[in-house]
């Protein structure tokens, strides 16, 4: 549509446009920048008209300069008006080391604090030391801030590295740096992502509730600790009293971590249009939670899950809560191998969940861990977490285990109705034809609930078939 290249004149513009007003070919201009970042500066050389229209508006153009380590920094800036700059230094921690010239660009396109809008770095030692000595001034207009550290190294920001009030997005990869100070400071940010927090950056949860408090836009919040020993001293240290503060516009929050350090901050902030949670953990033998546990009885958005699935794999154990079609979402994930530990862990979080998470009418089982040969020790943990979910009235099974779940139902010594009381429909799904282990544990488990007075209607699906048999 456009024509481009120096070789381009007026009379070659008038020629498809001279009826066209500067209005009419500004809206134009404006469909036309979504090809492309720098799509301003081909339409800048096709003519004296067009380089007028677009340098007139440019605002409405969003025009900027894009900066990376190869750019000519101090001859692009003194051919262009003062247009906001984009930095970009590498989109992943594997980018390859800049050479010092390179490194040199980026610093210098920096010593321009007043017009940076955005920065993408990927950071070395070298570059920190340059950005420590020769960058001291805020940048007052930074709306997006990306540091990632090169090849996984930990790194610390100097503390000169400053910004204003206009920092809307903030996404850190093993980069450390004055996190309460800074966020104080910033009252627009929308998305805080904070990941692989390295162990000299540990801060504590109750310091990072401080700095939220400055945050009352925030959005989404994403924490994920490099290793448990960013715990510190801290295991076993009950969160400490005090008013919490309220994030009224969080709906995402994601944590990776210790259950201790997740208490703490729950037990500091409250976040009423919480929505979609997701919760990692490190394998930990006990596991703090009654504080995330009355965090959650405080948010209503959590209240309309109506279904819960537990997944078990040979590396993880996993929660999901859901309701039909939409979000909110939570869903906690516990790093570990062990099936009777990862049964056990599931457990103790679920002690501190609040009533009406335990209550969904609907609970689906997966399972690709294979049994670990203590049959006693995980049967047993599986009635533990079964026991959890009392209010389940449709229950599904898939899996390497569906037998010794079933058994797990019907414990010795009770009651047939004891666990899952308000079961009615029992679905299993096995990955081959129905086989004479599964029969025997499933029959006396129906006979045993129909003379206790609680039938339960048993359907049996295998896997990949289309069809389900009742036929138990």
């Amino acid at each position: 549509m456009f024509q481009t290249g120096s070789h381009s004149s007026d009379r070659d513009s008038e020629i498809g446009f001279r009826v066209l007003p500067d209005d009419v070919l500004l809206v134009i201009f404006g469909f036309y920048r979504v090809s492309s970042p720098s799509f301003w500066h081909r339409l800048a050389h096709v003519c004296q008209r067009w380089r007028r229209i677009v340098f007139a508006f440019p605002c409405s153009l969003d025009l900027r300069l894009y900066c990376t380590p190869k750019t000519p920094v101090t001859n692009t800036l003194d051919c262009w008006p003062a247009f906001p700059i984009v930095v970009r230094c590498g989109g992943s921690p594997n980018h390859k080391r800049l050479s010092p010239e390179e490194e040199d660009n980026i610093v210098a396109v920096l010593k321009h604090p007043n017009r940076v809008g955005s920065i993408e770095l990927c950071l070395s030692h070298s570059l920190i030391e340059k950005l420590g000595t020769q960058v001291e001034e805020p940048f007052s207009e930074l709306e997006d801030l990306v540091l990632l550290s090169q090849n996984s190294m930990q790194l610390v920001l100097p503390s000169t590295f400053r910004w204003g009030s206009r920092l809307r997005s903030l996404h850190s990869t093993r980069v450390t740096f004055s996190l309460p100070q800074l966020l104080s400071s910033s009252p627009n940010l929308i998305e805080l992502q904070l990941h692989d927090i390295p162990r000299v950056g540990y801060f504590s949860p109750e310091a990072l509730a401080t700095a939220l408090s400055g945050t009352p836009q925030l959005q989404s919040l994403s924490l994920r600790f490099l290793s448990p020993t960013s715990r510190h001293n801290h295991i076993g240290v009950p969160p400490p009293s005090g008013e919490r503060i309220t994030l009224p516009s969080l709906t995402r929050f994601k944590f990776r971590g210790n259950s201790n350090n997740l208490d703490r901050l729950a037990a500091r902030i409250d976040a009423p249009c919480l929505g979609d949670i997701e919760i990692a953990f490190f394998n930990e033998l006990t596991f703090d939670g009654s504080h995330f546990g009355r965090f959650l009885g405080r948010i209503e958005t959590q209240k309309s899950h109506r279904r819960a699935d537990i997944r078990t794999s040979k590396r993880t154990v996993s929660i999901c809560f859901t309701r039909r079609g939409a979000h909110p979402r939570l869903k906690l994930e516990i790093s570990c191998r062990r099936l009777d530990r990862q049964l056990s862990s599931m457990a103790q979080i679920c002690n501190h969940f609040p009533a009406f998470l335990l209550g969904v009418g609907n609970l689906g089982i997966s399972t690709t861990q294979p049994t670990s040969g203590h049959d006693g020790v995980e049967s047993e943990q599986w009635l533990r977490l079964l026991r959890s979910f009392s209010g389940a009235e449709k229950v599904h099974v898939a899996g390497e285990l569906v037998t010794d779940i079933v058994h797990a139902l019907k414990p010795a010594n009770e009651e047939p109705a004891t666990v899952l009381p308000a079961l009615r429909n029992l679905h299993l799904q096995e990955p081959g034809p129905l086989f004479a282990p599964l029969r025997a544990v499933v029959v006396p488990f129906v006979t045993s609930r129909r003379l206790s007075g609680c039938p339960v209607t048993v359907e049996y699906t295998q896997r990949y078939s289309k069809k389900a048999s009742a036929d138990i």
